[in-house]
């Protein structure tokens, strides 16, 4: 297995454990006022977990020659859609802690190095997903189209022979 599967692979190991400690947060929020971030977050954080999973079994039981075929492709496609479609959410919880911390900053007068780093550290965490999330999105299409691929190769130097 090449190298890029295996940085994907931990990749989205790192992804299940950082939206599993979001979800927690997340169920605690709804738990203590419910409101639509919090469902929202709940969702969000279930979804990345999905996909993640996902991927790791692709890379597990699919690579290097199985497509991606019935039951697998139609929860893929289904977990890679609504993942694409809460890029936006996780977009937005990015916005909110960096809003949070300018109107800290502007409630207290300090600029932003003067900030102790505990209040920069769940913007960090909600970076790092984002990014985490498109790659993770991006390295499942390129499986998916390599899976393929492989397959293909397979059967028509099989018909070849």
């Amino acid at each position: 297995m090449p190298i890029r599967w295996k940085i994907f692979r931990l990749i989205c190991i790192v992804q299940i454990l950082v939206a599993s400690v979001n979800l927690l947060e997340a169920l605690a929020n709804l738990f203590l006022h419910l409101s639509f971030v919090s469902i929202v977050g709940l969702v969000l954080f279930v979804a990345i977990m999905l996909l993640c999973i996902l991927g790791i079994n692709l890379v597990n039981h699919n690579y290097p020659e199985e497509p991606v075929q019935d039951r697998q492709k139609k929860a893929f496609n289904r977990l890679f859609l609504l993942n694409f479609l809460f890029l936006a959410f996780l977009f937005g919880f990015v916005f909110r802690e960096y809003r949070e911390i300018r109107d800290f900053t502007i409630m207290t007068g300090k600029d932003f190095p003067d900030l102790p780093f505990s209040l920069f550290i769940m913007l960090i965490v909600y970076v790092w997903m984002l990014i985490f999330q498109l790659v993770i999105l991006y390295g499942l299409y390129r499986l998916r189209l390599e899976l393929f691929a492989n397959f293909m190769k397979r059967k028509f130097e099989f018909e070849n022979k």
